[in-house]
C-alpha cells in the first residue's frame, strides 16, 4: 500500500515555543481499503537525544507510518452498507474509525464474495465483516496485532 503524507502540524509549547508534538496526516488506498489518519507523534516516539526540530518531513512521516500497524487493529466498526445488483448483494463497504490519544483514523473497506468463503455475502453479519477487515489489515500491515 502506498501511504502519502498529506500534512504536518507542529504543536508548540506556549511558555517556551519548543515543539512538544507533531500531528502527521496520512492517506492510503488499495482496492480493498482506504484510510485517512491524523497521528500524533510525541517525544516518547523519538530516539533519545532527538528533538522534533532535528527531523525532516520524511522522518516525521516514517514515525507516523510506523504507528499504523499498532493502531489499525483497534479500530471500532461503526456500520456497513451492502451494494445490490439485480436484487442480489454483490459487495459491501464497512466503515470503521479510531479516536484515541490524539490519533484519529477513518477507514473504509470494500468487501465482496471472495472475502467470505464460508457463506453467501447476503447472509454475513457484523462479526463476519470485522473478521474479513481484520484479515485484510493483517495482510496490508503484517506487523499488526491479530486483536479484533
Amino acid at each position: 500500500m502506498q501511504i502519502i503524507n498529506q500534512s504536518i502540524q507542529y504543536q508548540m509549547e506556549t511558555s517556551t515555543g519548543n515543539t512538544d508534538s507533531v500531528v502527521v496526516g496520512l492517506h492510503g488506498k488499495t482496492d480493498k481499503l482506504e484510510f485517512s489518519a491524523n497521528l500524533t507523534i510525541v517525544a516518547d516516539d523519538l530516539e533519545a537525544g532527538t528533538t522534533f526540530d532535528d527531523l525532516s518531513k520524511k522522518q516525521l512521516s516514517a514515525l507516523a507510518i510506523k504507528k499504523l500497524p499498532k493502531l489499525m487493529p483497534t479500530l471500532a466498526y461503526s456500520n456497513y452498507q451492502f451494494f445490490v445488483q439485480n436484487n442480489t448483494p454483490v459487495r459491501l463497504t464497512a466503515y470503521s474509525d479510531l479516536s484515541n490519544n490524539g490519533n484519529y483514523i477513518s477507514l473504509s473497506s470494500t468487501l465482496d464474495q471472495s472475502d467470505f468463503k464460508d457463506k453467501p455475502i447476503g447472509s454475513i453479519g457484523y462479526e463476519d465483516v470485522k473478521s474479513a477487515v481484520k484479515t485484510i489489515l493483517t495482510q496490508e500491515f503484517p506487523t499488526s496485532s491479530t486483536k479484533a
